[in-house]
């Protein structure tokens, strides 16, 4: 974990989230909290970037903490997402993680918030893992791919347990104009 988080923190009572801030520092999590009130500056703040994690309370007078989710899934999808909130129901949270929410936490239980951070950053990190190694798996195949083209030669293979055949474009091509 690095040593400050950056964290936004969507909550109209400063008091909330000196709590929830305080909360992480007792347990060992430095953090370094941008609080917004507003659809204008938490926009305004995703635009900028730089956020480890986002806090969302559910409920705010002018805004709301599912389409905070929607504007932070558009903008930084890759940002793990956390309600914090003391008026999100059980199946409105439920509906929040389907749609994209890393978890939520109550404000009457914030002894979850270390184990949620905790959690949402280890899989933000594998997802990110994951998807570099995704990258350059099809990177390689491109390669691949490309020397065999030019080389005129292919490849091919056999899954044995499917009896699934299957072969390079360049063997496609060499077995189609050898018949």
């Amino acid at each position: 974990m690095k040593s400050q988080l950056c964290i936004l923190h969507l909550e109209d009572d400063p008091r909330d989230a000196e709590l929830v801030q305080e909360t992480l520092a007792a347990d060992g999590i430095a953090s370094q909290v941008t609080r917004v009130e507003t659809q204008a500056h938490f926009i305004a703040c995703l635009e900028q970037g730089g956020f480890d994690l986002i806090f969302a309370d559910y409920t705010l007078p002018s805004f709301d903490g599912l389409s905070a989710l929607k504007i932070a899934n558009q903008n930084r999808p890759h940002v793990p997402f956390i309600f914090v909130s003391g008026t999100l129901d059980e199946e409105v949270a439920i509906e929040a993680l389907k749609i994209g929410a890393t978890d939520y936490v109550f404000k009457t239980r914030l002894s979850r918030i270390v184990p949620s951070v905790q959690r949402a950053l280890r899989e933000a990190t594998e997802r990110i893992e994951l998807s570099r190694a995704e990258e350059a798996l099809r990177r390689s195949e491109t390669y691949l791919a490309e020397a065999q083209r030019l080389s005129h030669t292919g490849s091919f293979g056999w899954d044995v347990s499917s009896g699934e055949v299957y072969w390079s474009q360049e063997t496609f091509a060499y077995l189609n104009t050898n018949r």
